[in-house]
């Protein structure tokens, strides 16, 4: 901006020193210190000089700003990048979730048996209840085609798209094997569009609609985030005060145990 200005006071400094020299070109009177034919000419106009020197200012701010723009450009792709390998990881814990709950009911991937954790609402405090395992449902072909679709548009960036895709999935699909998985990328789209309110209300969702979802402590972890978002900063200490309790030692817990010390440190 600074520059923007200077260069505009520059310009106009130019313009005034050009039209100031083209009068004195154009001045029709004899010059008085002339005296004889063969007498030393006289030393070049002061305002061409001045001219010369704001031309070489002008040029030099064009240079400081197209490398101020270029950095700029340099930044922006950085974050662009950053984004998409966050979004990326996202996605590929996505997968693996998914693989996971195809697998047989009730086994893990070492084929020890599992059992399925009942997640209370926010605020009650009673420990998780081991529950009996619940049967994996497998997505139609249609189902895993429109997830699939509404996933492209997540990995493009297009998370608002995104979001009415998985809207629709969801409506589409309450009770198929991908809804809970919807919901909390519904949820995700809008916590990274920084869409606070509606992403407390979509993880909600999750937690309430799909208590036996895998996708339930990462549901909570937002949750808090999100309130930690909007400030509010005693439910966010609440809810992942809670995450680490049901969920020790996961990396859901590890996460909300690293945003309650910055809190801590940050007073909240």
């Amino acid at each position: 901006m600074i520059v923007a200005v200077n260069l505009k006071r520059l310009l106009g400094w130019a313009l005034v020193a050009a039209v100031i020299g083209s009068a004195n070109a154009a001045d029709p009177l004899p010059d008085r210190r002339a005296v004889r034919p063969g007498a030393p000419s006289a030393a070049p106009a002061a305002p061409q000089q001045g001219l010369a020197e704001l031309l070489g200012e002008i040029e030099s701010l064009q240079a400081q700003l197209r490398e101020l723009r270029g950095q700029i450009e340099v930044q922006a792709h950085q974050l662009e990048q950053m984004k998409n390998r966050q979004l990326q990881s996202m996605v590929d814990v996505d997968r693996r979730l998914r693989e996971l709950e195809r697998r047989a009911p009730g086994q893990t991937s070492d084929g020890s048996n599992s059992t399925t954790i009942v997640t209370p609402p926010i605020g009650s405090g009673p420990p998780p209840i081991a529950a009996a395992p619940a049967p994996q449902a497998t997505p139609t072909a249609s189902e895993q085609q429109q997830y699939n679709a509404a996933f492209a548009l997540m990995k493009q960036g297009l998370y608002e798209q995104a979001a009415r895709s998985f809207r629709e999935f969801v409506a589409r699909n309450p009770k198929g094997a991908l809804a809970d998985n919807a919901q909390y990328w519904i949820g995700e789209a809008a916590y990274v569009t920084r869409d606070f309110r509606t992403a407390l209300d979509e993880f909600g969702k999750v937690v309430s609609q799909y208590p036996q979802s895998t996708k339930v402590p990462d549901a909570l972890l937002k949750i808090g985030y999100t309130q930690y978002e909007l400030a509010a900063y005693s439910k966010a200490r609440e809810t992942l005060s809670q995450v680490v309790a049901r969920y020790p030692n996961t990396t859901v817990a590890r996460s909300a145990e690293l945003r309650l010390e910055k809190m801590k440190k940050e007073g909240r």
